[in-house]
C-alpha cells in the first residue's frame, strides 16, 4: 500500500510507508478510510457515497481521464509560443478544455495511451496509435471523435463533456488547431466543491511555526489554530480558535507577531493571535490547496502556493494591504510543497512534487534558477541567512545543500534510510533542522562544502530524541534553540536543539 509518509494529508506525494513509519501512524484502516471520506471535497452535484480513493486532502482532485488513442495522418500545427497581443478566443476556449479536462492524464510522467497534450509538439506527435488531430478537419480527428457521446473509446472515460466544450474543440481543429502555450500556464477554472469536516479524532498537525520573537508557537491542528506560550514550561495553550472546515495546510506569522496567516482549501485568512478575530481573507483566483505561504519582511507581500496534484503548482504574489494579486504564475508541473524567502527578500524559493526546486526573483517573479538532483518529490526548501546557500529535502531520503548561485551541491545530509519530510533553517543561520516520517529528527550546524569524505564529515549533527509518530512539519526559534514539529496523528513535539532532549508539552 502506497501512501504519503511525508505529507500524509497533503496531495500528490507517493512515498511508501514501511517499518517504523507504519507503526508510528497508528491509524487503523477504518480510520484512514474516514479521513478519505470526510476530507475529500465533493462536487456539489455528486451522489452520496465514498469518494474515489485519492490521496487524502481537503481539496478536490478530479479523477477523470481524457483523450487518448489516434489515427489521422500528421499535419502542420500552428504554434504560438508567446501569447499574442490579441488572444484568439477560439484557441483559448479549446486549450482551456484540454488544460482543465485532459492534461492531468496526458502529461509527462503520466501519458495515457502514449499521448501528451502539453505542447504543440506533443499534439502533433499523437499517441500510441498515431496522430489525434487533423488540422482543419475535425470530422477526421480522433481527439474530437472520442469526446462525443457515441465515442468509442470515450474520453474522458467517467464523464461526458458539455456540448460547449466539444464544440470548442471542434471549432479549434477546424480553424487549424493553433497553439497558445500561455493558456496552459494559467490556473484552471475552479469547480464547485463541498467541504466535509475532518473527524474529531483525526486532526493532523501540518504546520507549526514560532513567532518572530520566539515567545509563541502557532500550531495548525486540523482546522484549528493553537497559540502556545513558548516561554513557559510545558508550552501551554494561551489561545485557540477554529478557522477552517478543512485541515490547515500552511501558517506564517505577521511581521509584528500579532497575527497569523493560514492557508487551507482555496482560502487564505489572517487572524489575530490573541483571540482569533478575523483580520481579513483572500479567496479570489485560488484553485487548490494552499500548501505554503511566505511573507515579505515589511509584511506587504504574501506569496501563496496554490496546488493541484498532477495538474500544477501555482504561486500568487499578493499585495495583502490592497488585497490585490500582483502576479500569478505556474511554478511547477505538480504541487508546491514549500516556499522560502531569502533574508534580504531578494529571492523566493519553491519546492515541487515535480522533483525540482526553483528560485524566483522576489521583485519581478522571473525564474532565476532550477535545482535538479532529487529523484523524487521535493518536500521542502530553506534559505541560509548567513551564506548564499539553500537546502532542499526530498522523498528520495536526502537533504541537499546547494550553492545558491552556481547551483552546485555543497553537501548531502541524512542517512538515506528515512524520508526527511520537512526542514527549517533558523533565522540566524546557525542551525538547519529536519524531521522524518519515522519520528526521528536532527539539527545540523557548521555545514561545510563536501570534499569527497563521508557525508557525516560535512556538518555537526545533533540527533533529536525519537518519537513514535509520522512527523509532518518543523520550525525553530530565530536562534535555533528550540525545535518544534507536528505529526499526522495531531501531536506537537518540542526539543532543545543543544542536546536534542524532548520537552514535556501539555
Amino acid at each position: 500500500m502506497t501512501l504519503s509518509a511525508s505529507n500524509l494529508f497533503r496531495p500528490g506525494t507517493r512515498v511508501r510507508l514501511r517499518g517504523a513509519a507504519k507503526r508510528c501512524l497508528q491509524l487503523p484502516l477504518l480510520a484512514l478510510w474516514l479521513v478519505l471520506l470526510c476530507t475529500q471535497p465533493a462536487r456539489a452535484d455528486a451522489q452520496l457515497g465514498p469518494p474515489p480513493p485519492v490521496p487524502p486532502a481537503a481539496a478536490a482532485k478530479d479523477p477523470e481521464a481524457s483523450p487518448g488513442g489516434a489515427s489521422p495522418a500528421p499535419a502542420r500545427i500552428e504554434k504560438s509560443a508567446q501569447p499574442s497581443a490579441k488572444p484568439n478566443p477560439v484557441v483559448e476556449a479549446a486549450l482551456e478544455v484540454l488544460r482543465d479536462e485532459c492534461v492531468s492524464c496526458h502529461r509527462a510522467g503520466k501519458a495515457k495511451g502514449g499521448l501528451k497534450l502539453v505542447s504543440a509538439e506533443d499534439l502533433k506527435a499523437g499517441g500510441e496509435s498515431g496522430p489525434v488531430v487533423a488540422p482543419g478537419k475535425a470530422a477526421d480527428s480522433l481527439l474530437h471523435a472520442v469526446l462525443l457521446k457515441e465515442g468509442d473509446p470515450h474520453m474522458p472515460p467517467k464523464k461526458q463533456l458539455t456540448s460547449a466544450q466539444t464544440d470548442a474543440i471542434k471549432a479549434w481543429i477546424n480553424a487549424g488547431a493553433a497553439w497558445d502555450a500561455s493558456v496552459l500556464e494559467r490556473p484552471p477554472k475552479p469547480k464547485p466543491v463541498a467541504l466535509r469536516p475532518m473527524p474529531k479524532g483525526v486532526q493532523p498537525v501540518l504546520a507549526a511555526v514560532f513567532s518572530p520573537d520566539g515567545a509563541s508557537l502557532a500550531v495548525a491542528r486540523g482546522g484549528r489554530v493553537e497559540i502556545r506560550d513558548a516561554k513557559q514550561e510545558r508550552f501551554p495553550v494561551k489561545a485557540a480558535f477554529d478557522v477552517h472546515v478543512e485541515s490547515i495546510q500552511s501558517l506564517v506569522w505577521s511581521v509584528d507577531g500579532s497575527a497569523v496567516y493560514t492557508g487551507g482549501f482555496r482560502r487564505v485568512g489572517l487572524w489575530r493571535a490573541a483571540d482569533g478575530v478575523s483580520q481579513g481573507e483572500w479567496t479570489e483566483g485560488l484553485v487548490g490547496q494552499i500548501t505554503a505561504l511566505a511573507l515579505s519582511a515589511k509584511g506587504e507581500t504574501l506569496w501563496v502556493a496554490d496546488s493541484l496534484p498532477s495538474r500544477g503548482g501555482f504561486i500568487h504574489k499578493l499585495d495583502w494591504p490592497r488585497r490585490q494579486v500582483a502576479k500569478t504564475w505556474k511554478a511547477h508541473d505538480d504541487s508546491v510543497y514549500g516556499l522560502a524567502l531569502s533574508a534580504d527578500g531578494r529571492w523566493l524559493a519553491s519546492a515541487g512534487a515535480d522533483r525540482v526546486a526553483r528560485r524566483w526573483d522576489g521583485e519581478t517573479s522571473a525564474l532565476a534558477a532550477t535545482y535538479e538532483g532529487h529523484t523524487n518529490q521535493v518536500l521542502g526548501v530553506a534559505f541560509d541567512s548567513a551564506t548564499p546557500r539553500l537546502a532542499t529535502t526530498g522523498a528520495d531520503r536526502e537533504i541537499k545543500v546547494w550553492d545558491r548561485d552556481s547551483r552546485e551541491q555543497d553537501a548531502v545530509l541524512g542517512d538515506k534510510k528515512q524520508v526527511v519530510t520537512a526542514l527549517f533553517w533558523s533565522k540566524d543561520g546557525s542551525r538547519l533542522a529536519g524531521v522524518t516520517d519515522r519520528g526521528n529528527g536532527a539539527v545540523y550546524s557548521a555545514i561545510q562544502k563536501h570534499t569527497g569524505e563521508q557525508r557525516s564529515d560535512t556538518s555537526k549533527v545533533q540527533k533529536l530524541d525519537k518519537v513514535e509518530a509520522v512527523l509532518q512539519c518543523v520550525s525553530t526559534t530565530s536562534d535555533g534553540a528550540l525545535v518544534a514539529a507536528g505529526s499526522a496523528d495531531g501531536r506537537v513535539f518540542i526539543w532543545k536543539a543543544a542536546d536534542g532532549k524532548l520537552q514535556p508539552v501539555d
